[in-house]
């Protein structure tokens, strides 16, 4: 129920204090949920084309390895996400930069970097492919975490998700760009400036 989003705390020193700004995090209406399923997550609400309320995706907020770092309420396999926000961008630019998670949609985002899809996790959803093959873009850059100096499960990924998208776009289209960093949540603006300029985004 949209009523939820009038109980968040808007309390933004989680993200500030990893270098969002609180411009940033009001426009995407995050805030801390004070009780329920997603207590103690900062979350943002997940809406659609129509305004419509599909869900919410939330931060736990203390370090804790019992509990897992991001959690999903409604079904993520119809979001796509941040298209509330960047659609226009996206279809403008004619590029999109595929990424794992919020927090890399918000390090890009401040960095100027706007035209994202959050795939929340390593493959797209069939609602997240009919948005490509809709928006049919020049580029579609696939850049999962670079796990090269742990298990590799997102460089291996994003090889494996460039293969699928293949099936449907020219290979001139599609291309895989790894965050120098594991991912783009542990980069500075800077080294994101310098990985936008270096892949021509």
């Amino acid at each position: 129920d949209k009523s939820t989003l009038e109980s968040l705390i808007k309390d933004h020193s989680y993200w500030e204090n990893r270098g969002v700004g609180s411009d940033t995090l009001n426009l995407f209406s995050g805030g801390i949920m004070p009780e329920g399923r997603m207590k103690n997550r900062y979350v943002f609400p997940i809406f659609n084309s129509k305004k419509t309320l599909l869900g919410f995706t939330g931060r736990y907020l203390y370090d804790n390895e019992k509990v897992p770092k991001w959690k999903h309420l409604g079904d993520k396999s119809q979001w796509i996400y941040p298209f509330q926000i960047n659609h226009d961008i996206v279809k403008e630019q004619k590029q999109i930069i595929l990424i794992e998670s919020v927090g890399d949609m918000l390090s890009l985002w401040e960095a100027g970097v706007k035209n994202s899809m959050v795939i929340f996790g390593l493959d797209v959803s069939v609602a997240q492919l009919n948005a490509l093959i809709r928006l049919d873009p020049n580029k579609i850059i696939i850049s999962l975490n670079n796990d090269e100096k742990n298990n590799s499960a997102g460089n291996l990924a994003a090889e494996k998700l460039k293969r699928k998208l293949l099936k449907y776009f020219d290979a001139r289209q599609v291309s895989v760009r790894l965050p120098t960093e594991n991912d783009f949540g542990e980069m500075s603006i800077q080294q994101i400036e310098k990985w936008k300029s270096k892949n021509e985004i």
